[in-house]
């Protein structure tokens, strides 16, 4: 009894230290009053959480969002610089190794609330999950029938020769992650295939959307949940294949210099507490953390039970861009 008594007294004390360790870089980071954020992958709802972290914390949060590439070369210009003043990285672990071995961002930041992450959750030791953006199929509810589009290969029918637009699958992004997680689960062919029909490559996905709502398009793809979701009243389907979705992951890393570490801590932490998981999650991002998916509502919840088929990784990703130009001429 005695000892159980002195185990849990140490356990007590070491949780009042961290916790006092944690009231310690809040304070540090309201001293620092901003956090820069750089980023590919953010949308409405990441921004309105910011949005709340400022007004609950009263620390400034600058967002720079830009294409990867453009992201990429300014994290490299401030590192060779030597003169950072990016905080966080929001990205997906596909493109976080190449950083590391660059020294452009620091080992993965450490933060209460990964202790409430989803045993599923991939972690890579460079940066912190913060939610996954689901990739599917938006067609016109007019043009394509209820049963047309159930599967990846579906795209593939000679009737839609034509008569989609779809994300460029030889570069980063959307189109990598589709390009990689169809690549194996259908092989070479698949693409060869899809090449043959004809879609118009796009870059401007909201713009593809409208495009698919007034019949210009019959197809999209790939579609990301959370934009489908605001297109209410519109005539389109959001479509999850029966082989799951393509997906990103999100991912805040730190980077190297940062001049504003405490704050980025604490932006990290705030993202995983349950009130962003659940905003996350009720505009259409798969939450990280545990318990969230079946709080969401009932728009949002059918969609996010479903399975994920695969995204792009940084092992493959080179060879599978490479793969891509080939096919995609």
């Amino acid at each position: 009894m005695r000892r159980l008594l002195i185990m849990f007294v140490a356990l007590a004390a070491v949780a009042s230290a961290r916790a006092g360790e944690w009231d310690d870089a809040i304070a540090a980071a309201k001293k620092e009053g901003s956090v820069a954020v750089y980023s590919a992958l953010s949308g409405p709802p990441a921004i309105a959480r910011m949005k709340a972290f400022e007004a609950q914390y009263g620390i400034r949060v600058d967002h720079y969002i830009a294409r990867a590439s453009e992201v990429t070369e300014r994290i490299r210009m401030e590192h060779v610089a030597k003169r950072a003043i990016g905080d966080i990285y929001l990205s997906s672990p596909a493109t976080l190794p190449a950083h590391a071995k660059l020294g452009e961002i620091q080992p993965a930041m450490h933060v209460p609330n990964e202790a409430n992450l989803r045993d599923d959750i991939e972690r890579d030791g460079n940066g912190v999950p913060v939610w996954y953006p689901p990739y599917g199929v938006l067609a016109n509810a007019n043009l394509v029938g209820a049963d047309e589009i159930t599967s990846w290969t579906d795209l593939l029918n000679p009737k839609w020769k034509g008569r989609m637009t779809g994300d460029d699958l030889r570069l980063s992004g959307a189109g990598a992650a589709m390009f990689e997680a169809t690549f194996k689960a259908f092989g070479r062919d698949y693409h060869e295939r899809l090449a043959r029909q004809d879609y118009v490559v796009t870059r401007n996905n909201r713009e593809a959307e409208r495009q698919v709502a007034r019949g210009e398009y019959a197809i999209y793809f790939p579609q990301q949940l959370p934009y489908a979701l605001t297109l209410k009243g519109l005539p389109i389907r959001m479509i999850a294949p029966r082989e799951g979705w393509v997906y990103a992951s999100a991912h805040f890393a730190l980077l190297t210099g940062a001049p504003h570490p405490n704050a980025a801590r604490l932006l990290t932490n705030f993202m995983l507490e349950s009130d962003s998981q659940l905003a996350f999650a009720n505009a259409g991002l798969i939450p990280v953390a545990k318990g969230i998916i079946e709080q969401a509502n009932n728009e949002a919840r059918p969609f996010l039970q479903t399975k994920l088929l695969g995204g792009a990784t940084y092992e493959l990703q080179e060879k599978m861009m490479a793969m891509a130009a080939e096919i995609y001429k």
